[in-house]
């Protein structure tokens, strides 16, 4: 038996338009749900751990040491490079500007003596850097919590330059560079209360590979 053509575009079209309607209630819910958390979230007082308008003071260890684009070697003919574990400590203070994006200013020493070539390095590093706070936008837009108040990813970029000088202990003589530092990484912060906790920075940061800090937000 044959069904007549008008009869199965009859069909066709009442399937269509009853998916339509599921497709429309689902996201009508969902976006009730949505809102529902969103409200519940700021009634109980409740904000990422990116949020416009926070300042964050973050202190931390440098590990591995460079100095930017072009490796940087003594200026007394010894042939080494200044690289590798030279200690050193960054600053980097930075305002939200939006929940999701935040600029700031940043400033770096290092400093190291080799006791073999009676050379001692002072580094200096500063400029400005960037940050999107992904992790945040990932629990706004999901909708999930994913502990959004206390974890903080970020991917960050950074624009400056260096000081660097190098002194002979045996005759005194000093010799002093500049250059360009830029470069680029991921962070991940984990706050233990609202405004206390620590941070980790990878990459080709201001002078390091890798810092270990504090984050201090006020």
């Amino acid at each position: 038996m044959r069904l007549p053509l008008y009869f199965i575009c009859l069909i066709v079209l009442l399937f269509s338009a009853v998916a339509a309607y599921a497709e429309e209630n689902v996201s009508s819910i969902d976006k009730e749900k949505k809102e529902k958390k969103q409200k519940n979230k700021a009634d109980d007082g409740v904000e990422g751990a990116s949020a416009k308008g926070d300042f964050i003071i973050q202190p931390a260890i440098n590990f591995g040491f460079h100095s930017g684009f072009v490796k940087q070697y003594s200026g007394f003919g010894y042939g080494y490079a200044y690289t590798g574990l030279i200690p050193g400590v960054t600053l980097n203070l930075d305002y939200a500007a939006h929940d999701y994006a935040s600029v700031g200013l940043y400033y770096g020493v290092s400093f190291q003596k080799f006791t073999v070539s009676k050379v001692s390095l002072l580094h200096h590093t500063f400029g400005a850097r960037v940050q999107f706070h992904w992790w945040q936008m990932l629990a706004d837009r999901s909708g999930k919590e994913l502990l959004a108040d206390k974890i903080d990813f970020d991917i960050h970029a950074h624009i400056g330059g260096y000081y660097l000088t190098e002194k002979n202990l045996n005759s005194d003589q000093k010799l002093k560079h500049l250059g360009v530092n830029a470069g680029a990484g991921i962070g991940f912060k984990y706050y233990f209360v609202k405004h206390f906790g620590v941070a980790l920075d990878a990459g080709y940061e201001e002078a390091s590979w890798l810092k270990l800090g504090l984050a201090i937000k006020i």
